[in-house]
Formats: structure tokens, C-alpha cells, sequence
């Protein structure tokens, strides 16, 4: 996506489908970013983190929410995620869930990695497994998460998504 072009670094976004009106901007807009950073052939790569500070999950979402004045927006949910509070494969599971790119069987056979018919739940076998249905609206699912909450000496609501249900 990009190459040096004699001494002049070129940056060229090429993408496998038709953006749509609103991807189109996005790139408008990367484009532009991208365009402000200057690359010499003559230098030597390095890698660097905001002067001395070391780089944490943390440094980086404040940083991104302290550049959402400047018309950058920031998901203050997707940042919450990253809390140590749970091991890292499973904060990255509810990381690609809140972003709705979890590998679940629907979005397999959609990608035509797995044939349509094998769509269905792993717990229940009789609903197609999304996102939704896996982690929430599965009686098996929806019955680890009461028995959770009862733990927890709380009560839970079914809501329209995981995201809905992960704010609260």
C-alpha cells in the first residue's frame, strides 16, 4: 500500500471491494493523515511511543480520547475492554464481539469458510449462531449468565445486542 517512488514516499490504498459512501470518507480522511507523514529512504526505521512513556492498552486509549476534540472519534466502550480483569484471550473475545467481528458460525458461512448449513449453535443446535444468540439469547448461554448474576447478587435483562448488554 505503499513504496518509495525515487526519494518521495507514496501511499496507495487499493481495497478488494467498492467502499461504501461512508468507508469513502474514512479513506478520504486516512488519506490525508497519511499524507502528513514524510518517510526517508536514507533513515533507518524505529519504533516510538510519545517521547519517554512506555507503551500500555491504557497510555493509548487516553491518548485516543484526548485526540476525539480534534473530530476523531473514539469508542470509549471497545476501550474499556482492556481492564486485566479477565485473561487477555477472553477480553479479546468480547473485544471482537463489541465489534461484531467474533467468528461465529453465521459469520463463517457468510465468508463461505463453512457451508450454510452448518450454521447452527454449538449449545442448542435449533438457532443459527450469531453473536447475539451465542453469548446472550442461547438458553444454555443466557442460563451461565443468570447463574453469574445470582453469584453476583445481581439480575439481568435481555437487551437488543451485546453491546447494549455489555454497558450494563
Amino acid at each position: 500500500m505503499r513504496w518509495f517512488e525515487g526519494d518521495t514516499w507514496r501511499w496507495v490504498l487499493s481495497w478488494k471491494r467498492l467502499l461504501s459512501v461512508e468507508e469513502s470518507r474514512d479513506e478520504a480522511m486516512l488519506h490525508n493523515m497519511l499524507q502528513q507523514q514524510y518517510l526517508r529512504r536514507s533513515l533507518r526505521d524505529k519504533i516510538a511511543w510519545c517521547q519517554n512513556e512506555s507503551f500500555s492498552v491504557k497510555n493509548l486509549c487516553s491518548k485516543a480520547v484526548a485526540h476525539s476534540e480534534s473530530g476523531v472519534t473514539v469508542d470509549r466502550l471497545i476501550c474499556l475492554v482492556w481492564q486485566k480483569v479477565a485473561p487477555p484471550k477472553v477480553e479479546f473475545m468480547a473485544w471482537l464481539a463489541l465489534l461484531g467481528k467474533l467468528n461465529t458460525k453465521e459469520r463463517l458461512a457468510r465468508k463461505g469458510m463453512i457451508p450454510v448449513e452448518l450454521n447452527n449453535c454449538t449449545f442448542c443446535i435449533t438457532h443459527s449462531e450469531d453473536i447475539y444468540h451465542l453469548l446472550l439469547s442461547c438458553q444454555v448461554s443466557w442460563s451461565i449468565w443468570n447463574s453469574i448474576a445470582k453469584d453476583l447478587g445481581h439480575t439481568i435483562t435481555h437487551t437488543g445486542n451485546f453491546r447494549s448488554f455489555y454497558e450494563n
